[in-house]
């Protein structure tokens, strides 16, 4: 486990038993802010402990950046917050929970290197909605989330411009490539959504996984995707046959992985994005 305290009145929290997943804390003149749980009950209940005992003040809100597990698992241990989110997060997290058998929650914890960091886990929902946009102010302290989509349908992230600092959960992948394989995810929306991040006064990223980035990594983010873009609307304009367009752009924009389930996953972004640039999918 490591957590941090990265800058002034913000700490974050780093899972690196999985994929180097990050949540994190903003420190508010009366409160505490905390933006994904990450998976492991245990760490994120320590996270939540430390954080608490170092400012003198307890978490209030949480705000999540999308639905998937290894962000919002570890919701329990703030289920005394307000837990606010997009409207269509609350629809995929009840989903998650329906899917949530003993069965799959077995599958989940097969998958960890520490299988307890699951146990006992109860799926927890958002307790207040939003559409577009949502703010608080505390003490003269500005939060905006924003849904955006690109990564998932429900993506979003979570702006402080008094604190310059931005958490873009999972439409930011540092030193990894981007998963974009769900079945909601729009590679171009995506990219809007960095443009976006550009116009910010942030000067702390935090991406979903990996370390502290700023500004030059978006844009380096933004040169990769339209890369694979053009290379795969070259490839299909020439009439190359999809199987061939999809291993092609796998090979080039994608490095060798270190396990077959990562392997996966990538070859689902590629087909992801290339239905979506190419077939026009919605």
């Amino acid at each position: 486990m490591g957590y941090k305290k990265v800058k002034e009145n913000i700490y974050l929290y780093t899972d690196e038993t999985f994929h180097d997943v990050v949540a994190g804390a903003i420190e508010l003149p009366t409160k505490l802010v905390m933006i994904d749980t990450g998976l492991n009950l245990i760490e994120i209940k320590e996270f939540r402990e430390w954080v608490e005992k170092t400012t003198g003040k307890k978490f209030e809100i949480l705000f999540p950046t999308h639905f998937h597990g290894d962000h919002t698992y570890g919701n329990q241990v703030f289920s005394d917050c307000r837990i606010i989110s997009p409207k269509i997060h609350l629809e995929y997290m009840k989903m998650v929970k329906e899917l949530l058998t003993p069965e799959n929650l077995e599958k989940e914890q097969s998958r960890l290197k520490d299988p307890r960091a699951l146990e006992g886990l109860e799926i927890t929902l958002p307790t207040e909605t939003f559409e577009g946009q949502f703010e608080i102010q505390d003490g003269g302290v500005k939060i905006v989330i924003k849904n955006t989509g690109g990564h998932t349908i429900d993506s979003s992230y979570i702006y402080c411009p008094n604190y310059k600092v931005l958490f873009a959960g999972d439409n930011l992948f540092v030193n990894s490539s981007p998963y974009g394989g769900h079945s909601t995810c729009n590679p171009e929306t995506w990219l809007e959504v960095y443009r976006e991040f550009l116009t910010l006064d942030a000067e702390t990223i935090i991406p979903g996984h990996g370390p502290v980035a700023d500004k030059s990594y978006i844009e380096k983010e933004i040169s990769f995707m339209e890369s694979f873009k053009e290379t795969a609307k070259e490839l299909a304009s020439k009439g190359v046959a999809e199987e061939e367009i999809l291993e092609s752009c796998y090979q080039t924009f994608f490095p060798p992985k270190d396990s077959e389930e990562d392997d996966s996953f990538q070859r689902n972004t590629v087909k992801r994005w290339y239905d979506v640039w190419i077939k026009g999918a919605e």
